[in-house]
């Protein structure tokens, strides 16, 4: 008997810091999800970063068993842990778990949402201190599966009889005053400490045409500030250094433009009693704008005093850094 799988759906992060392919992202489906990848002869596989879906074949385009109208949940675990250095923030929110799903278009993933991810007992506190506050509990569909009336000043929900899933608990303190949380229920996911969420629901054209997902995340931006530390530098030596961007032709990005500062820096910056003594005559070059970090970095970005190079490539945020902040080490006899 010849067994053939067919793709169903493919799910690959994109990030603009890379290259080429991010791996930086582990797929983990949920318990439910096990059960019903097993229940409809599917398998989940990792490749290159990405996250396949394939079926089993009766035929081409007929699958032994179909999930269409399911929902499969998987869980977004980062395998690069420093991950939120070279990523821009993906909600606004970032207390919360981005939930991405196909909820609008079937192939195509909408924006992210910031949900709770819960299990259990989830203690509520409503957001304003106004009593009483009906609250709601609705499902995915927006039906309602309970209403009450809260005097107290917190309450909690049992959601150990809820599906895995999507609900959300609206807050209304009357008077069109309406405040909505989401809640994603799952404990298989969030006991795993996952960072995100992917909820894909299975539309039936996908087994005739492959759907292709893409997760989009926008790489980095920040100031960068080399704060350049002089010894036994004549003044008005010092006062010709400067930093030249050479390399933003031949590369083709915007050219780099530092403006000069000089002590007492403003807050935020490095004080300049921590970067040397009477001695030494500092001042920072702070780029005009912000630069999205890169994996293979820039090139030509100098470091002169005049026309003289003085270091030829200074050095870039690698992932590993929060900041974009360099201290650079000028020496005389």
């Amino acid at each position: 008997m010849n067994i053939s799988f067919a793709p169903l759906a493919k799910v690959s992060p994109v990030h603009g810091y890379y290259s080429q392919a991010c791996s930086d992202i582990e797929f983990m489906p949920s318990r439910s999800t096990h059960e019903l990848l097993r229940g409809g002869r599917m398998l989940a596989r990792m490749l290159n970063g990405e996250l396949h879906l394939l079926y089993e074949a009766e035929s081409p385009g007929v699958p032994l068993s179909s999930l269409a109208g399911q929902t499969l949940h998987f869980g977004l675990r980062l395998a690069n842990p420093v991950f939120s250095n070279i990523t821009m923030p993906v909600v606004t929110d970032t207390t919360l778990t981005p939930l991405y799903a196909n909820a609008t278009l079937p192939a195509t993933l909408d924006a992210p949402q910031g949900v709770e991810l819960t299990a259990g007992l989830y203690g509520l506190a409503p957001k304003l201190a106004s009593r009483p506050v009906t609250l709601r509990l609705l499902d995915a569909h927006a039906n309602i599966l309970e209403t009450r009336q809260l005097a107290e000043a917190a309450t909690s929900y049992d959601t150990r009889g809820l599906a895995p899933g999507e609900y959300r608990i609206e807050e209304d303190y009357g008077a069109g005053l309406l405040h909505a949380r989401k809640l994603f229920v799952d404990a298989s996911l969030r006991d795993t400490g996952v960072w995100g969420l992917l909820a894909l629901r299975i539309d039936a054209a996908f087994y005739t045409n492959a759907a292709n997902f893409t997760l989009n995340f926008a790489v980095r931006k920040e100031t960068l500030r080399y704060y350049v530390v002089a010894r036994n530098w004549q003044p008005d030596e010092f006062n010709q250094l400067n930093i030249v961007d050479e390399g933003f032709s031949a590369e083709g990005r915007d050219e780099i433009t530092f403006t000069r500062l000089v002590a007492p820096f403003p807050d935020g910056f490095i004080k300049d009693s921590l970067l040397g003594d009477s001695s030494v005559q500092i001042a920072v070059f702070q780029s005009q704008t912000e630069v999205a970090r890169k994996e293979r970095g820039l090139r030509k970005l100098h470091l002169s005093r005049n026309s003289t190079v003085l270091i030829e490539h200074l050095p870039l945020p690698g992932p590993e850094r929060a900041k974009a902040d360099f201290i650079v080490h000028l020496s005389k006899p």
